[in-house]
Protein backbone atom coordinates (compact mmCIF):
# COMPACT_ATOMS: atom_id res chain seq x y z
CA UNK A 1 0.00 0.00 0.00
CA UNK A 2 0.91 3.70 -1.02
CA UNK A 3 2.39 5.39 2.27
CA UNK A 4 0.46 8.59 0.50
CA UNK A 5 -2.54 6.46 1.18
CA UNK A 6 -4.42 6.73 4.73
CA UNK A 7 -4.84 3.45 7.09
CA UNK A 8 -8.93 4.94 7.29
CA UNK A 9 -10.23 7.87 5.65
CA UNK A 10 -12.65 10.50 6.46
CA UNK A 11 -15.69 8.36 6.34
CA UNK A 12 -13.91 5.55 8.27
CA UNK A 13 -12.24 7.50 10.78
CA UNK A 14 -15.53 8.90 12.03
CA UNK A 15 -17.16 5.49 12.28
CA UNK A 16 -13.95 4.28 14.18
CA UNK A 17 -14.29 7.38 16.75
CA UNK A 18 -17.59 6.85 17.67
CA UNK A 19 -17.97 2.76 17.57
CA UNK A 20 -14.40 2.49 19.85
CA UNK A 21 -15.78 4.25 22.85
CA UNK A 22 -19.13 2.45 22.31
CA UNK A 23 -17.46 -0.83 22.36
CA UNK A 24 -14.91 -0.02 25.17
CA UNK A 25 -17.37 1.33 27.42
CA UNK A 26 -19.87 -1.48 26.89
CA UNK A 27 -23.00 0.54 25.11
CA UNK A 28 -23.08 3.99 26.14
CA UNK A 29 -22.91 6.29 22.81
CA UNK A 30 -20.74 9.03 23.75
CA UNK A 31 -20.44 10.48 20.04
CA UNK A 32 -23.05 10.47 17.91
CA UNK A 33 -22.28 11.39 14.21
CA UNK A 34 -24.67 14.36 14.49
CA UNK A 35 -25.68 17.04 17.12
CA UNK A 36 -27.95 15.25 19.79
CA UNK A 37 -29.43 17.91 22.45
CA UNK A 38 -26.93 17.50 25.78
CA UNK A 39 -29.55 15.43 27.55
CA UNK A 40 -28.53 12.44 25.36
CA UNK A 41 -25.38 12.21 26.78
CA UNK A 42 -25.92 13.34 30.35
CA UNK A 43 -28.72 10.52 31.27
CA UNK A 44 -26.10 8.16 29.30
CA UNK A 45 -23.30 8.81 31.71
CA UNK A 46 -25.95 8.86 34.73
CA UNK A 47 -27.23 5.25 33.84
CA UNK A 48 -23.37 4.09 33.37
CA UNK A 49 -23.08 5.70 37.09
CA UNK A 50 -25.44 4.09 38.57
CA UNK A 51 -23.96 0.87 39.62
CA UNK A 52 -21.07 2.72 41.78
CA UNK A 53 -23.61 5.25 43.39
CA UNK A 54 -25.48 2.54 44.61
CA UNK A 55 -22.38 0.63 45.68
CA UNK A 56 -21.12 3.47 47.11
CA UNK A 57 -24.12 3.83 49.56
CA UNK A 58 -23.43 0.20 50.53
CA UNK A 59 -19.07 1.00 50.66
CA UNK A 60 -19.91 3.93 52.58
CA UNK A 61 -22.27 2.28 55.31
CA UNK A 62 -19.92 -0.67 55.84
CA UNK A 63 -16.44 1.97 56.14
CA UNK A 64 -18.95 3.67 58.98
CA UNK A 65 -19.28 0.20 60.94
CA UNK A 66 -23.06 0.48 60.46
CA UNK A 67 -23.36 -2.46 58.30
CA UNK A 68 -21.49 -6.14 58.02
CA UNK A 69 -19.32 -7.20 54.83
CA UNK A 70 -22.35 -9.76 53.29
CA UNK A 71 -25.34 -6.89 54.41
CA UNK A 72 -22.96 -4.40 52.34
CA UNK A 73 -23.31 -6.59 49.49
CA UNK A 74 -27.39 -7.33 49.90
CA UNK A 75 -27.86 -3.89 50.29
CA UNK A 76 -26.11 -2.90 46.87
CA UNK A 77 -27.04 -5.77 45.66
CA UNK A 78 -30.61 -5.28 46.22
CA UNK A 79 -30.81 -1.64 45.27
CA UNK A 80 -29.08 -2.43 42.12
CA UNK A 81 -32.22 -5.10 41.33
CA UNK A 82 -34.19 -2.97 42.19
CA UNK A 83 -33.26 0.02 39.81
CA UNK A 84 -32.70 -2.84 36.80
CA UNK A 85 -36.37 -3.70 37.13
CA UNK A 86 -37.48 0.23 36.93
CA UNK A 87 -34.88 0.71 34.13
CA UNK A 88 -36.43 -2.43 31.94
CA UNK A 89 -40.21 -1.60 32.62
CA UNK A 90 -39.63 1.86 31.84
CA UNK A 91 -38.18 0.93 28.82
CA UNK A 92 -41.42 -1.39 27.80
CA UNK A 93 -43.40 1.77 28.74
CA UNK A 94 -42.13 3.83 26.48
CA UNK A 95 -42.16 0.88 23.70
CA UNK A 96 -46.10 0.74 24.44
CA UNK A 97 -46.39 4.09 23.49
CA UNK A 98 -47.99 4.92 20.59
CA UNK A 99 -44.96 7.58 19.95
CA UNK A 100 -42.10 6.75 17.44
CA UNK A 101 -38.76 7.82 16.64
CA UNK A 102 -37.84 9.65 13.93
CA UNK A 103 -35.27 8.43 11.83
CA UNK A 104 -33.91 11.17 9.89
CA UNK A 105 -32.23 9.71 6.47
CA UNK A 106 -28.91 9.15 6.47
CA UNK A 107 -25.92 10.49 3.77
CA UNK A 108 -23.74 7.94 4.59
CA UNK A 109 -24.26 4.49 6.90
CA UNK A 110 -20.81 4.05 8.64
CA UNK A 111 -20.98 7.69 9.73
CA UNK A 112 -24.43 7.92 10.31
CA UNK A 113 -25.88 4.95 10.92
CA UNK A 114 -28.54 5.74 14.30
CA UNK A 115 -29.28 9.89 13.42
CA UNK A 116 -32.58 10.27 15.15
CA UNK A 117 -34.61 13.02 16.56
CA UNK A 118 -35.99 14.01 19.81
CA UNK A 119 -38.50 16.04 21.56
CA UNK A 120 -37.84 15.80 25.80
CA UNK A 121 -35.38 14.63 28.00
CA UNK A 122 -37.68 11.66 28.95
CA UNK A 123 -40.15 11.54 26.69
CA UNK A 124 -40.67 8.15 25.30
CA UNK A 125 -38.42 8.55 21.90
CA UNK A 126 -35.56 9.16 23.87
CA UNK A 127 -36.34 6.42 26.32
CA UNK A 128 -36.37 3.91 23.07
CA UNK A 129 -32.96 5.05 21.66
CA UNK A 130 -30.89 5.16 25.92
CA UNK A 131 -32.74 1.69 26.89
CA UNK A 132 -33.97 -0.13 23.95
CA UNK A 133 -34.99 -2.81 26.26
CA UNK A 134 -35.04 -6.71 25.96
CA UNK A 135 -36.92 -8.97 23.72
CA UNK A 136 -38.74 -11.07 26.12
CA UNK A 137 -39.93 -10.57 29.53
CA UNK A 138 -37.68 -14.11 31.03
CA UNK A 139 -34.59 -11.88 30.16
CA UNK A 140 -36.11 -8.57 31.33
CA UNK A 141 -35.98 -10.73 34.90
CA UNK A 142 -33.28 -12.80 34.10
CA UNK A 143 -30.84 -10.09 33.12
CA UNK A 144 -31.79 -8.00 36.02
CA UNK A 145 -31.44 -10.45 38.96
CA UNK A 146 -27.97 -11.22 37.28
CA UNK A 147 -27.12 -7.50 37.50
CA UNK A 148 -28.17 -6.97 41.15
CA UNK A 149 -25.72 -10.33 41.38
CA UNK A 150 -23.24 -8.79 40.06
CA UNK A 151 -23.46 -5.12 42.16
CA UNK A 152 -23.51 -7.33 45.19
CA UNK A 153 -20.36 -9.57 44.39
CA UNK A 154 -18.88 -6.63 42.72
CA UNK A 155 -19.49 -4.41 46.08
CA UNK A 156 -18.37 -7.14 48.55
CA UNK A 157 -14.71 -7.18 46.14
CA UNK A 158 -14.16 -3.80 45.92
CA UNK A 159 -14.57 -2.93 49.72
CA UNK A 160 -11.60 -0.94 50.53
CA UNK A 161 -10.85 -2.95 53.47
CA UNK A 162 -10.18 -6.09 51.46
CA UNK A 163 -8.36 -4.10 48.94
CA UNK A 164 -6.14 -3.08 51.74
CA UNK A 165 -5.57 -6.23 53.19
CA UNK A 166 -4.65 -7.53 49.77
CA UNK A 167 -2.09 -5.04 48.29
CA UNK A 168 -1.11 -2.94 51.57
CA UNK A 169 -0.90 0.43 50.23
CA UNK A 170 -3.30 3.11 49.60
CA UNK A 171 -2.20 3.55 45.86
CA UNK A 172 -2.83 0.00 44.87
CA UNK A 173 -6.65 0.39 46.95
CA UNK A 174 -7.50 3.48 45.23
CA UNK A 175 -6.28 2.41 41.96
CA UNK A 176 -8.17 -1.02 41.61
CA UNK A 177 -11.12 0.43 43.53
CA UNK A 178 -11.89 3.13 40.45
CA UNK A 179 -10.71 0.85 37.82
CA UNK A 180 -12.81 -2.10 39.58
CA UNK A 181 -15.94 -0.05 39.29
CA UNK A 182 -15.61 1.21 35.92
CA UNK A 183 -15.75 -2.33 35.11
CA UNK A 184 -18.41 -2.71 36.71
CA UNK A 185 -20.07 -0.36 35.38
CA UNK A 186 -19.32 -1.55 32.22
CA UNK A 187 -20.91 -4.56 32.82
CA UNK A 188 -24.24 -3.75 34.00
CA UNK A 189 -24.65 -0.96 31.18
CA UNK A 190 -24.22 -3.35 28.83
CA UNK A 191 -26.56 -5.86 30.86
CA UNK A 192 -29.96 -3.59 31.64
CA UNK A 193 -29.30 -0.43 29.52
CA UNK A 194 -27.89 -1.44 25.84
CA UNK A 195 -25.27 -3.45 24.85
CA UNK A 196 -22.22 -2.67 22.73
CA UNK A 197 -22.46 -3.62 18.56
CA UNK A 198 -19.92 -5.95 18.53
CA UNK A 199 -18.42 -6.22 14.93
CA UNK A 200 -18.13 -9.51 14.91
CA UNK A 201 -21.76 -10.00 15.66
CA UNK A 202 -25.33 -9.70 14.37
CA UNK A 203 -27.50 -8.14 17.00
CA UNK A 204 -30.31 -9.92 14.91
CA UNK A 205 -29.12 -13.57 15.01
CA UNK A 206 -28.56 -13.05 19.38
CA UNK A 207 -31.99 -14.28 19.16
CA UNK A 208 -31.29 -15.32 23.15
CA UNK A 209 -29.34 -12.30 23.56
CA UNK A 210 -26.40 -13.72 24.86
CA UNK A 211 -23.96 -10.76 23.91
CA UNK A 212 -25.31 -8.59 26.75
CA UNK A 213 -23.81 -11.54 29.27
CA UNK A 214 -20.35 -11.62 28.18
CA UNK A 215 -19.02 -8.87 30.10
CA UNK A 216 -21.00 -9.76 33.41
CA UNK A 217 -20.33 -13.43 32.99
CA UNK A 218 -16.20 -12.33 32.93
CA UNK A 219 -16.96 -10.08 35.94
CA UNK A 220 -18.23 -13.13 38.07
CA UNK A 221 -15.81 -15.65 37.13
CA UNK A 222 -13.65 -13.43 38.27
CA UNK A 223 -14.72 -11.99 41.49
CA UNK A 224 -15.56 -16.00 42.31
CA UNK A 225 -12.88 -17.27 42.42
CA UNK A 226 -11.82 -14.86 45.24
CA UNK A 227 -15.38 -15.98 46.85
CA UNK A 228 -14.32 -19.59 46.86
CA UNK A 229 -10.78 -18.82 48.45
CA UNK A 230 -13.23 -16.69 51.55
CA UNK A 231 -15.71 -19.20 52.02
CA UNK A 232 -15.42 -21.07 54.94
CA UNK A 233 -14.42 -24.33 54.94
CA UNK A 234 -12.15 -23.73 51.75
CA UNK A 235 -8.73 -25.12 52.40
CA UNK A 236 -7.28 -21.89 51.53
CA UNK A 237 -9.36 -20.45 54.39
CA UNK A 238 -9.25 -23.26 56.72
CA UNK A 239 -5.14 -22.80 56.54
CA UNK A 240 -5.48 -19.16 56.88
CA UNK A 241 -7.70 -19.78 60.08
CA UNK A 242 -5.31 -22.23 61.50
CA UNK A 243 -2.31 -20.00 61.01
CA UNK A 244 -4.50 -16.93 62.65
CA UNK A 245 -4.90 -19.66 65.53
CA UNK A 246 -1.29 -20.09 66.04
CA UNK A 247 0.08 -16.73 65.77
CA UNK A 248 -2.83 -15.80 68.66
CA UNK A 249 -1.55 -18.96 70.95
CA UNK A 250 2.20 -17.68 70.14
Amino acid sequence: MSPDVPLLNDYKQDFFLKRFPQTVLGGPRLKLGYCAPPYIYINQIILFLMPWVLGGIGTLLYQLGTLEDYYTAALSGGLMLFTAFVIQFTSLHARNKSVTVERMLPTDILAQEDEHEFTSCAGAETIKFLIPGKKSIANTVFHSVFAGLICGLGTWYLLPNRITLLYGSAGGTVLLFVFGWMTLCIGEYSLIVNTATETATFQTQDTYEITPLMRPLYIFFFVSVDLAHSVPGHPRALLEDVQDCCFHAC
